[in-house]
């Protein structure tokens, strides 16, 4: 029997083709899977009202002035949840990379683009990505909410990683999964793809190169 291959994937604009000298990458639902989605798995794990009063209150621990664990005690607490940090923390250990998207990565650099890790994180997760996950030097530049002090969607986030990958926000191609990172992005000028959740390393790659090449139109 034959055995047909897979078609090579679409090559990567080369640098210069298009005004776009940078790419900055989400991460949760584009360079990893999440599998269920964030707020159905927080009200899984905590209950409806948990979901809701975290992705309220979580704002200071994605900006990095406050422990991902310190918010959730105070949940546990305020709440009286029966379930224990640990049991909640694991939640936030759940994601997979997505190897077919760390490839493109790794191409977009290999053509010449300059590569961010643009996404909102706590400390704690943020150490877990880069022991567990690998995600030291997969990107030229680490764009941790956390490390910078500041999150998105806030237009000082976007100014902040502009500033690191030192372009101006027309050389820059911004891909989240969320419609209002997106929407500030763009409202800035920066050049966007909003790529569905989860959808994985092919869609992604297709995305950018159609984003790039567009680009030079």
């Amino acid at each position: 029997m034959t055995q047909v291959s897979s078609p090579a994937p679409p090559a990567i604009p080369a640098l210069g083709t298009s005004p776009v000298r940078a790419v900055l990458l989400d991460a949760d639902g584009v360079l990893q899977l999440i599998g269920t989605p964030w707020e159905q798995a927080l009200t899984d794990g905590g209950g409806e009202l948990f979901c809701r009063r975290l992705l309220a209150e979580e704002g200071p621990a994605l900006r990095g002035g406050e422990d991902l664990r310190t918010l959730i005690d105070r949940l546990i607490d305020e709440l009286r949840l029966g379930a224990s940090a640990d049991e909640l923390l694991d939640l936030w250990w759940q994601a997979t990379p997505d190897p077919l998207a760390w490839q493109t990565v790794r191409d977009l650099k290999a053509a010449g683009y300059t590569t961010a890790l643009a996404t909102n994180q706590q400390h704690e997760r943020r150490a877990w990505m880069r022991s567990t996950l690998g995600y030291d030097g997969l990107c030229d530049v680490d764009a941790y909410s956390c490390m910078l002090g500041v999150a998105k969607p806030s237009p000082e986030y976007f100014h902040m990683v502009l500033d690191l990958v030192g372009v101006a926000p027309q050389e820059a191609l911004f891909v989240d999964d969320s419609a209002a990172n997106v929407s500030a992005a763009a409202a800035l000028g920066i050049r966007t793809v909003h790529h569905p959740a989860d959808a994985g390393g092919v869609l992604l790659r297709q995305e950018i190169v159609a984003a790039l090449g567009g680009a030079a139109a």
